[in-house]
C-alpha cells in the first residue's frame, strides 16, 4: 500500500469511471502524492529512483537516505536534482499515471520532509542533496521544490493552470499552488487564530491559503462547526479536513 501514482485495486477498482462520474457533476478530484517513496523492489518508482540516483543520500554520499513514514521504510526523492524534477513531472503524464484523468489534481503532504524516526520528525541535517549540499542548508526549500515539480507535471499534461496543495512552503511557493496551516484542533481558539494567520500569508504574497474548517484533531461542537463554516466561506482556500478518528 501507499505507493504513489498507483491505485488500491480493492477500494478503487475503476478510477477512471469514478472520475468520469465526478466530472459529469462538475466536480474535480485531488489525491495525495508525497515525496517519500516506499522501498519495495516491486514498486516502479522506487526501482527507477534507485537505478537513476534520484534519492537524497545519507551523510556518506554512497547510498540513499532511509527513513520511516506512512508506507514504512522509505527514501526521499531529491528535488534539487534537475533529473529528479524532470522524472517527477513525467510521472503525471496520462500514460505513466495510470487511472488518472484531466480532473485529477494533487496534494503534496508530508513534504517538510516528514521522517517519523528522524530528529525533530524530519531529515538528518547532514543528509546530502544534489551537488553534495547538506540538508541543513536547504531544509526550508524542500517543500517548495516538491510542489514545483508537481506543478510542472500538471501543467505539462493539462496545458492549463493546475491545482496543487502543499503543506510545506517557502517564499515563492505561491507560484506553484495553495497551502493550508496544517493540523489544527476543533477549538474556538484555533478558529480565532486562523484569521491573523491567513491575513499574514496574504500580506506575505501567498493569498491562496486556508485552514482546516472544523479542526483536524477532535470533534467540534455543532455551534463551532457552524461558525467555522461561516468563517471558512471567506478563506481563499476552504476545505473540511479531519483526522480519521474524528466523527
Amino acid at each position: 500500500g501507499k505507493k504513489y501514482f498507483t491505485w488500491d485495486k480493492t477500494l478503487f477498482p475503476n478510477p477512471i469511471e469514478m472520475q468520469n462520474r465526478l466530472k459529469a457533476k462538475g466536480r474535480k478530484m485531488v489525491t495525495i502524492i508525497d515525496p517519500h517513496i516506499k522501498r519495495d523492489s516491486g514498486y516502479h518508482v522506487h526501482k527507477d529512483a534507485e537505478a537513476q540516483g534520484l534519492y537524497v543520500k545519507d551523510k556518506s554520499g554512497s547510498k540513499p537516505y532511509e527513513g520511516w513514514c506512512w508506507p514504512g521504510s522509505v527514501s526521499y526523492l531529491d528535488f534539487f536534482n534537475p533529473n529528479t524534477l524532470a522524472y517527477w513531472a513525467d510521472k503525471f503524464s496520462f500514460d505513466q499515471y495510470a487511472g488518472s484523468t484531466d480532473i485529477l489534481y494533487t496534494w503534496n503532504d508530508m513534504n517538510e520532509p516528514s521522517v517519523f524516526n528522524g530528529p525533530e520528525v524530519t531529515m538528518e541535517k547532514d543528509a546530502l542533496h544534489y551537488g553534495n549540499i547538506e540538508h541543513r542548508d536547504v531544509h526550508n526549500l524542500y517543500g517548495m521544490q516538491v510542489a514545483k515539480g508537481t506543478w510542472h507535471g500538471q501543467v505539462k499534461r493539462l496545458s492549463k493552470r493546475p491545482f496543487v496543495l502543499t503543506r510545506s512552503f517557502f517564499a515563492g511557493s505561491q507560484r506553484f499552488g495553495a497551502m493550508w496551516t496544517g493540523d489544527n484542533k476543533a477549538e474556538w481558539e484555533h478558529l480565532r487564530d486562523s484569521v491573523p494567520m491567513l491575513l499574514s500569508m496574504g500580506l506575505c504574497g501567498f493569498p491562496f491559503a486556508g485552514a482546516d474548517v472544523g479542526g483536524f484533531f477532535g470533534d467540534p461542537s455543532p455551534e463551532l462547526l457552524l461558525r467555522w463554516y461561516q468563517l471558512g466561506a471567506f478563506y481563499p482556500f476552504f476545505r473540511g479536513h479531519g483526522h480519521i478518528d474524528t466523527k
